[in-house]
């Protein structure tokens, strides 16, 4: 039986599951920080055509959107990082490899 792949696995499914939780509950402000930098650093790609308008939002509303919306995200990588484990677990308990595409 291979070991390394269940190690794999679990290394996997732990940091998966720590950058999920990390980002779902704000964690010293990581969610809040990764949002507004990413919102400076896309804001020089956006280009905007002389016939659109851009709507009248604030950025700090826009803001929360983005964080609520990174939070989510962050919460479906936790649940993510849980199926894993429990994948990895399984495979251990029954002694199958897990399968792999070649």
């Amino acid at each position: 039986m291979e070991t390394w792949r269940f190690l794999a696995g679990a290394a996997m499914s732990l940091a998966v599951s720590l950058v999920g939780v990390v980002l779902a509950t704000n964690f010293r402000g990581v969610t809040e920080w990764h949002v507004r930098r990413s919102m400076v650093k896309a804001s020089v790609l956006r280009r905007v055509p002389p016939w659109r308008w851009l709507p009248g939002v604030p950025y700090e509303k826009r803001l929360a959107r983005f964080i609520l919306l990174e939070r989510l995200i962050g919460a479906a990588f936790a649940a993510v990082g849980v199926m894993i484990l429990i994948g990895v677990g399984y495979g251990i308990l029954t002694g199958q490899v897990m399968r792999t595409v070649k």
